[in-house]
């Protein structure tokens, strides 16, 4: 198994990672290979690190941290939720019990 990791980095600072079966060098243009010493920093980091290439060979990475994930939106409620709300407000200013 040889895992490779892609030399430029994404918009976002990470770098691409792969595992290739059956390989005993990298063959995808513009990646390397990564060596068996640093495999697991390369996994631990998910490809968030800065390389250290000399003369075409990963010879070490220094790992970085990922960024954190864009915030997911509330739902938008749907009508019978709205509803419910409208009604437990209209409750409440009326001084009705439900």
């Amino acid at each position: 198994m040889l895992t490779i990791i892609e030399i430029e980095a994404r918009a976002d600072g990470g770098h691409g990672l792969q595992s290739q079966s059956h390989r005993t060098e990298c063959w995808l243009e513009g990646w390397i290979a990564v060596p068996p010493q640093l495999e697991q920093a390369a996994w631990d980091c998910c490809g968030y690190c800065e390389l250290d290439i000399q003369d075409g060979i990963l010879v070490g990475l220094t790992p970085g941290q990922a960024p954190e994930p864009e915030p997911t939106p509330e739902p938008e409620p749907t009508e019978l939720e709205r509803l419910r709300a409208d009604v437990d407000f209209l409750a409440i200013m009326t001084g009705v019990e439900l």
